[in-house]
C-alpha cells in the first residue's frame, strides 16, 4: 500500500519537479540580473560624476588660459587689417595716427586695474604709517605696531587672501568642484 501511494505521488510530483527547478533557477537568474543592473547603474552614476569633474577641470584650465593670456590690442588688429590699404595714399596718413591712438588707449585700458590696486594699497599703507608715527610719539615701537593693527585690518587681510586663494582652498577642503554636493566626493 505504501509503495502504491509513493508511486502515485512520484507520478504526480515527478512531472512538476523540472518545472519547480526551472522556477528556482529563473528566480536566481533574475536576482543576479537585478544585482548586475544595480552595479551598472551605480557605475553609470560614478561615470557621470567623473565626466562632470573632467568637464569642470577642462573649463578651469581654459579659464586660466584666457585669464593669463594677453589682451588683444585694437591698435595691432587695426594695423593688421590695414595691410590692404598700404598701397593707397590714405593708408599711411589714416592708419598710423589711428594705430598710435588705439595703442595708447589699449595701454590706458590695461593700466586701470593695476593703478587702482596700487593706489588703494598705497593709501592704506600711508594711513598705517601715519597711525604708527602718531602711536610712536606716545609709546614704544612694539606698542605702536600693536596699536596700528586692528580688527578691520584682519578683515582686509582675510578679504585679500580669500580673493586670491579662496577658490583653491574650497576645492582642497571640500574636494571636487563647486558642483560636488558631498565633501571629498
Amino acid at each position: 500500500m505504501f509503495t502504491i501511494i509513493l508511486s502515485f505521488l512520484s507520478g504526480v510530483i515527478g512531472p512538476l519537479l523540472p518545472e519547480l527547478l526551472k522556477f528556482f533557477r529563473q528566480k536566481q537568474d533574475n536576482a543576479h540580473e537585478l544585482a548586475m543592473l544595480e552595479i551598472r547603474l551605480r557605475h553609470a552614476q560614478y561615470e557621470h560624476l567623473w565626466r562632470m569633474e573632467e568637464i569642470n577641470a577642462k573649463a578651469d584650465i581654459e579659464e586660466s588660459k584666457v585669464l593669463h593670456s594677453g589682451q588683444n590690442s585694437f591698435g595691432v588688429q587695426l594695423l593688421d587689417a590695414s595691410q590692404k590699404w598700404a598701397d593707397s595714399e590714405w593708408g599711411k596718413w589714416l592708419v598710423t595716427p589711428t594705430f598710435y591712438m588705439f595703442s595708447f588707449l589699449d595701454f590706458l585700458n590695461g593700466m586701470v586695474r593695476p593703478v587702482i590696486a596700487y593706489a588703494a594699497f598705497g593709501f592704506y599703507m600711508a594711513y598705517k604709517v601715519a597711525i604708527y608715527e602718531m602711536a610712536l610719539r606716545h609709546s614704544d615701537p612694539v606698542a605702536a605696531i600693536l596699536q596700528t593693527w586692528g580688527e578691520n585690518d584682519w578683515a582686509v587681510l582675510m578679504t585679500v587672501i580669500g580673493f586670491f586663494f579662496g577658490q583653491r582652498m574650497v576645492k582642497a577642503a571640500f574636494g571636487g568642484s563647486a558642483n560636488t554636493v558631498k565633501a571629498g566626493g
